[in-house]
């Protein structure tokens, strides 16, 4: 099995929580803490759209 669908459903799940996580905060979080969790999301989204590109080209 390619290693491609295993990092999408990691990178997935990771950009959901992350999103989650921004979403469902109850006061708004220090600027840091912010930068760190928008950087954190940015990398995933680049992840699953990197695992996808190369996926498909697999196929």
């Amino acid at each position: 099995m390619s290693k491609w669908p295993k990092l999408m459903l990691m990178s997935g799940i990771t950009s959901v929580l992350l999103i989650y996580e921004i979403t469902s905060a109850t006061e708004a979080p220090s600027q840091a803490l912010a930068i760190l969790q928008y950087a954190l999301l940015a990398c995933a989204l680049i992840g699953l759209a990197g695992a996808v590109v190369m996926y498909a080209q697999e196929k």
